[in-house]
């Protein structure tokens, strides 16, 4: 048995050793207006060189490992500004992604180090592959947060006409609407990044986001799902690896962190909620709404067909509101032909709040018929990915 043991430990041992190889990269940093900035290479909280920018320029070779991530600290001597006589320094920190070609190079060129601070202010010219990739999914978030503020912005401009035309219930659904978009330009990020990680399950990168995520222990399927779809080389990288030890140690402890979620709310015609209703049904999809929620409306189109779609496949699907009117909520719900529509009682968003952290909606959830949660985040029902989780899960 002890034979078989170290077996398994020195093919695990060679596997990581073997996705750990090491090669040069050429890193030059160029300043047009600034001088004297020291610069601090970085792998994970070791140090690998020191250096300083002078006249403009920098340029250095270092070993890193390969598809991985390392970073560079920028230092100025000069504090940036004073507040009540006190510096303060601010010192950004880029991080680059290492292919696993040899003498691969990064040029990073800004005016001064402050422009670094802003993806549109500086440029990272690179021959690595994983870089380029890197830096797409940047983009991405970058984006997603530029069409998040868009929204806030037009539903405070409606708040504010609703305030000068005096009109109380119009005020209060763009208040709500605004409390909740502000919370989604918090978060939305994850959405971004699952979407990414499953459009590019061969990706170095994809592999690192899915090491890297918080949420793994409450969405441990979802995320098992889209590490799956890789090939075996990347899943065998270093971040490939170190996910697939976290969702073991998870997958053994997964009876001890499971929620059960029990719901106290009522139906259009006054019935409360039973899980008893769903005891023939393998899954239970929970998409969490309002209809004051901008995001939560365009996605009912493709929640109302994929709820048709799961109808006899061992699924429900399951409308629960956070709305704060029970009667329109109870017109919306009606007109939009929802069935089995729900609306929540204050102690179960209180749950929902303190237990399960759902700060924000529309939240879609996937949970077994005794009510205990499976997948807390689970992708939009416009995108594909909600389908062939609950498809996996079956």
């Amino acid at each position: 048995m002890k034979k078989i043991r170290y077996i398994i430990f020195f093919v695990y041992t060679m596997s990581f050793a073997s996705c750990n190889q090491e090669n040069f990269v050429t890193v030059a940093v160029e300043f047009k207006n600034q001088d004297e900035v020291l610069v601090k290479f970085w792998l994970d909280d070791k140090i690998l060189r020191n250096n300083t920018i002078k006249q403009g320029r920098l340029d250095a070779v270092i070993k890193v490992p390969n598809n991985r991530l390392f970073y560079i600290s920028f230092h100025n001597p000069k504090p940036d500004r004073f507040i009540k006589h006190v510096p303060i320094y601010n010192n950004p920190t880029l991080r680059l992604f290492t292919d696993d070609q040899n003498n691969s190079s990064f040029t990073i060129k800004a005016n001064s180090m402050k422009d670094l601070y802003d993806m549109d202010k500086f440029l990272v010219v690179t021959s690595s592959k994983n870089q380029i990739d890197y830096s797409r999914y940047q983009s991405l978030l970058k984006k997603d947060r530029e069409n998040n503020q868009a929204k806030f912005n037009a539903l405070s401009k409606k708040q504010d006409n609703a305030s000068s035309a005096k009109n109380d219930s119009l005020y209060t659904l763009y208040t709500d609407s605004l409390r909740f978009q502000e919370q989604l330009n918090k978060t939305s990020h994850n959405k971004v990044t699952r979407g990414f990680i499953a459009n590019n399950p061969n990706s170095y990168v994809s592999m690192y986001l899915l090491s890297e995520r918080l949420d793994l222990k409450n969405n441990l399927a979802l995320y098992q799902l889209l590490y799956n779809k890789a090939d075996r080389k990347y899943r065998k990288s270093w971040y490939g690896l170190y996910f697939a030890k976290r969702a073991e140690q998870l997958e053994k402890l997964k009876e001890k962190y499971i929620k059960k979620l029990e719901v106290n709310a009522f139906d259009v015609s006054g019935l409360s909620f039973n899980y008893g209703k769903y005891a023939n049904s393998k899954l239970i999809v929970f998409d969490i709404w309002a209809t004051w929620c901008v995001p939560c409306m365009e996605d009912m189109p493709a929640a109302l067909k994929l709820a048709k779609e799961l109808e006899g496949k061992s699924v429900s699907y399951v409308f629960l509101s956070y709305d704060f009117n029970d009667k329109y909520w109870k017109q919306q719900s009606q007109k939009l032909g929802q069935i089995n529509s729900y609306y929540l009682s204050g102690k179960t968003r209180k749950f929902l709040d303190e237990e399960l952290v759902v700060t924000t909606i529309p939240r879609y959830m996937i949970l077994n018929n005794k009510g205990e949660v499976l997948v807390l985040d689970a992708p939009s029902p416009s995108s594909p990915g909600l389908k062939k989780l609950i498809e996996s899960m079956l």
